[in-house]
């Protein structure tokens, strides 16, 4: 089945401008999409972790910006577990991938109707 630009760029935008992967799904590299979704959701939760839920953080920022108020502050956190630094790593990386694939999408949705026309011969 020959692959539409417009089908991908759609979803592209739809799926949180790329991140779910959702368009690579479509142009047949579903491996490619489903580490968008997992790696998206790890840097997603690893920023909850880090930003939004209270963060022992929140002092860091705090003595940064009012040194004189840092002696007075108990600053103490905690060892990152794993599954947070590799969200966090995350990150960096999908924002290159999307990136690359929001430029790119017109040469991976030809490259994807000339592989579907080779194995229909």
């Amino acid at each position: 089945m020959k692959k539409s630009l417009g089908w991908a760029c759609l979803l592209f935008a739809l799926s949180l401008l790329g991140l779910f992967g959702l368009h690579t799904i479509y142009l047949g590299k579903p491996l490619k999409g489903a580490f968008f979704l997992l790696a998206t959701w790890a840097g997603l939760w690893a920023l909850t972790q880090v930003l939004i839920l209270p963060s022992p953080s929140i002092p860091l920022v705090i003595g940064l910006a009012l040194p004189g108020l840092w002696q007075n502050l108990v600053f103490t956190i905690p060892s990152p577990s794993l599954p947070l630094v590799i969200g966090l790593l995350a990150l960096p990386v999908i924002g290159v991938w999307w990136w690359v694939d929001l430029f790119s999408l017109p040469r991976q949705t030809r490259k994807a109707n000339e592989q579907s026309e080779s194995t229909r011969r």
